[in-house]
């Protein structure tokens, strides 16, 4: 006897489900096509176009560069790494990590003159080397020089730091883009003498196509100043226009605007993120954004106000891409640590309150990642 089923198709995108081959159409995991047939199915393709995302997505990073890195590690090379100070906590790159994995790490955290200068130095390098540590990276303070690249082009204390830390090996300056990095490199070269018969370079690292600017530090090492890693999942990357990426990028001091949330309530934080107070008791937050970036607080009916708002442009700044809540991923942050806390929105800014058990939940740009901490700024 014939037997008739329906075969199941995706609910987005109509393709029928399939569970034998990932890089077809409407592939699903053969554990959701064994579910009840009236059970909703999306195709895994749409599931990642449509859903809220699961974990922050970290930086892509091409495997020319890892290969850079694993040379780094049989040299056992001094890893120089560049951070922008303002914003970096969301740009670890897991891949990065295994790899260095058990080479001296030295950090130089730039854009020192972004935060307030009432928080003292050592309390900032406790912080960076807890981020590192928290990435797997351990590190002390002691690893940590902060520097103002804009304001102080006098690295000559950093250059004999890191000559030191190197004992004898290569340097591979590493950063994201927009770090740093290349005022770094600017800076140190002006004083930078050549005691070999080496020529300063730019070429093709070997058996990659990346490029690499070489500089001879003695007969037989290097630093190699390597290109920035691109961190596409700054808010900043996905705005759709350099001008408005520069925008949202402070230019000076940042200080903090606060701002009490009562359950229910919403921040837009211009119309490129929002934070809504979901459940706990009040809180008194303090947001570190730009001063280019207006602060709203909604206590009702948050999805249309803040619809309207990205429609209107009644918020600042707004982008011409980003208009809808589909454009937005959403997280939820179930808060269980006590004290002083952050939530960091890669590329943009943070946000400082009290952990009490609250629960937010953030909206960004889609690809966008999000962090939580303790402090920066205590």
């Amino acid at each position: 006897m014939s037997i008739l089923s329906v075969m199941r198709r995706c609910y987005n995108c109509g393709a029928i489900l399939q569970g034998e081959d990932p890089l077809k159409e409407g592939y699903v995991s053969k554990e959701l096509l064994s579910t009840n047939p009236s059970t909703v199915l999306f195709c895994e393709n749409c599931w990642k176009q449509q859903r809220y995302n699961i974990v922050p997505r970290e930086p892509s990073l091409s495997p020319d560069f890892l290969k850079m890195l694993k040379d780094a590690r049989a040299s056992d090379a001094l890893i120089v790494y560049v951070v922008d100070l303002f914003s970096f906590e969301a740009s670890f790159v897991k891949k990065v990590w295994e790899v260095i994995h058990g080479l001296k790490v030295f950090v130089i955290a730039n854009k020192r003159d972004l935060l307030p200068k009432t928080v003292k130095d050592k309390s900032l390098k406790e912080y960076v080397a807890h981020r590192f540590r928290a990435a797997k990276c351990p590190i002390t303070a002691e690893d940590v020089v902060l520097t103002s690249l804009t304001t102080n082009t006098d690295v000559s204390k950093i250059s004999e730091r890191i000559d030191k830390e190197r004992a004898g090996h290569d340097i591979y300056i590493i950063g994201a883009v927009g770090c740093g990095k290349s005022r770094f490199l600017a800076a140190f070269l002006k004083s930078y003498s050549n005691f070999s018969n080496r020529y300063v370079k730019t070429s093709c690292y070997p058996d990659t196509d990346i490029k690499v600017m070489q500089i001879p530090l003695d007969k037989s090492s290097m630093i190699y100043d390597t290109p920035g890693i691109p961190i596409d999942n700054s808010v900043g990357a996905l705005v759709g226009s350099i001008a408005l990426a520069r925008r949202i990028e402070p230019k000076t001091e940042v200080f903090a605007r606060t701002i009490t949330l009562n359950p229910g309530d919403s921040l837009f934080i211009g119309g490129l993120a929002r934070i809504d107070l979901a459940n706990g008791k009040k809180t008194m937050i303090k947001a570190y954004f730009s001063k280019e970036i207006s602060l709203k607080k909604v206590s009702k009916n948050a999805d249309k106000a803040f619809v309207e708002s990205l429609e209107k442009n009644i918020v600042k700044p707004v982008a011409k891409n980003i208009k809808k809540l589909s454009d937005f991923d959403a997280f939820e942050l179930n808060v269980q640590e006590q004290g002083s806390r952050d939530i960091g929105i890669e590329g943009l800014g943070w946000i400082n309150f009290r952990g009490d058990e609250q629960v937010f939940q953030i909206y960004m740009p889609r690809g966008a990642s999000i962090y939580t901490s303790r402090a920066k700024i205590k």
